[in-house]
């Protein structure tokens, strides 16, 4: 009989311990599911939530409730300590997103109410700083090759500048090499939030004050370079960004200046762009077209793919260009920016 009781408890612990693991995997996909729902300020549909199981369902809630607790309180914290001039760090991802959105939502309501005259966002001046033009590597050529014809169009659509739109992307997305930048993402700008339903939750770099703090926030995701290109254009229309706008500014260098704060936490911002465009000489693409000039254009392009070589014909240029996969050997930091992260919070709903 104990023989048999013995047996029966051991055969009841084995199969505890193979369904725990299980378990605790199914716990922490609800937790992370809830998470990123309450960072991305999602509505949840019960039915696809339902069709997990109930013990999932069951986690996902609960999750759902102390992370949505932490996000208001955290937010509000950002509100408060924006106004009150200080700034505080958090080791929770959630509270950490919140916090900055909740910094970044105190910022706009003090342009909104001075109607954006004053600079309040950044204090620094203008870079006045010259940068020495150099021979792009092959993937930055390449990279800026890519994407320059729709970034003159779309800076002509949108009144913007061409260079910052290129220096942009290359800053955001390392030249095109950045797991987000690449397909099925395609964003370029490290734009947040979703995109017709689409997005992916990556670990960001914000700043708060002068201190750098990684956290996890949820990045649009794209069907194309051109979708980012203009969605990117799109949220610069916004009031905010007045002063980043080509009727506003006399120049790019102001241009960039007034990106510091608004659409990037990173207080140098506005440097790394004006060093892209002057190095790679990204100012040519923000005069128009003119008729004509076809062949300098075409020629451009050409010096722009790889670094000259005599000894090497331009028909093996372009096949070493077009094949050969480069791997960046200098490429700038990317993933500073927080566009998106200023909206006001929406409505959560669980029904």
């Amino acid at each position: 009989m104990n023989d048999k009781v013995i047996l029966g408890t051991v055969v009841m612990l084995v199969s505890l311990n193979t369904a725990l693991p299980g378990l605790a995997n199914q716990q922490d996909d609800a937790r992370n599911a809830a998470e990123i729902a309450v960072i991305n300020q999602e509505l949840v549909d019960v039915r696809v939530l339902r069709s997990h199981g109930d013990e999932y369902t069951r986690e996902f809630l609960l999750q759902f409730h102390n992370a949505t607790q932490k996000y208001c309180q955290a937010f509000q914290l950002g509100v408060a300590d924006q106004e009150k001039g200080r700034t505080r760090a958090f080791s929770d991802h959630v509270e950490q997103a919140a916090y900055q959105r909740g910094i970044e939502e105190a910022k706009t309501r003090v342009q909104v109410k001075t109607g954006l005259k004053e600079n309040t966002l950044s204090d620094q001046p203008v870079d006045q700083k010259k940068y020495l033009p150099k021979q792009p590597l092959p993937n930055q050529a390449r990279f800026i090759n890519q994407i320059a014809d729709d970034a003159r169009q779309i800076g002509k659509d949108y009144d913007l500048y061409p260079s910052i739109i290129i220096a942009q992307a290359a800053l955001e997305s390392s030249w095109g090499t950045s797991e987000l930048s690449l397909a099925p993402h395609h964003n370029l700008f490290g734009v947040k939030g979703k995109y017709n339903g689409r997005g992916v939750l990556k670990p960001t770099t914000e700043f708060v004050g002068s201190q750098s703090t990684q956290i996890q926030d949820v990045f649009r995701s794209y069907t194309s370079n051109k979708q980012s290109l203009q969605d990117y254009a799109k949220t610069l229309q916004q009031p905010l960004y007045r002063e980043v706008h080509r009727s506003v500014t006399k120049s790019y260098r102001e241009a960039t200046h007034a990106l510091v704060g608004r659409y990037a936490t990173d207080p140098g911002y506005d440097k790394k762009l004006n060093q892209i465009i002057d190095s790679y000489r990204l100012t040519r693409y923000d005069d128009p077209k003119k008729d004509g000039n076809d062949q300098a254009q075409t020629m451009n392009r050409q010096q722009l793919r790889m670094p000259r070589k005599p000894h090497l014909r331009n028909t093996h240029q372009r096949t070493i260009s077009k094949h050969k996969k480069f791997s960046p050997v200098v490429s700038v930091i990317g993933g500073a920016a927080s566009a998106g992260a200023i909206t006001g919070l929406k409505k959560l709903l669980v029904s």
